[in-house]
């Protein structure tokens, strides 16, 4: 029988991978991303939940509330010549530049943005997409652009 685990010093933990990435980013003067505890990686719903509940944890609506919260940390420790954007990333590796966030369904989001500068939508499940934030220097004035999130009840840019 092959042992497959790797080497001790060859296994990757946590805190490794989170300092590789760290290492890979591209710095931006003045400004360090929120920092992630790593509690925070792993979200176990308390056992009292209620069925309904834990549905309600893996809505549309709570994954865009998410999003939304990471935007506006990043935009409040940016220098003031950067601003976050959001690039969504579908599979197949199309990515669109994100303008506004939408719950469509229970687990549908609507993504309105730019692909190669031109104007799209998108419907898709909340699982087949992945959203990058990313800080982005302000060259001019007119480049600010704040991202919409729309969900049933209101609106919100960030």
């Amino acid at each position: 029988m092959s042992d497959y685990s790797l080497p001790e010093e060859k296994s990757k933990t946590l805190d490794s991978v989170m300092e590789n990435l760290n290492r890979q980013i591209s710095p931006v003067p003045g400004f360090k991303p929120p920092t992630v505890e790593k509690e925070a990686l792993y979200c176990p719903l308390p056992e009292s939940c209620t069925q309904e509940d834990k549905n309600e944890f893996r809505s549309a609506a709570v994954f865009l509330a998410s999003l939304a919260s990471e935007v506006k940390a990043w935009r409040s420790q940016l220098p003031e010549n950067y601003q976050p954007a959001v690039m969504a990333i579908l599979q197949g590796g199309v990515q669109v530049h994100v303008m506004k966030l939408a719950q469509v369904s229970f687990d549908g989001i609507r993504i309105e943005g730019l692909l190669q500068d031109n104007p799209v939508t998108v419907f898709a499940h909340q699982s087949t997409v992945q959203m990058m934030c990313y800080a982005m220097e302000i060259k001019e004035e007119k480049e600010r652009n704040p991202i919409g999130f729309i969900w049933p009840d209101r609106n919100e840019e960030v």
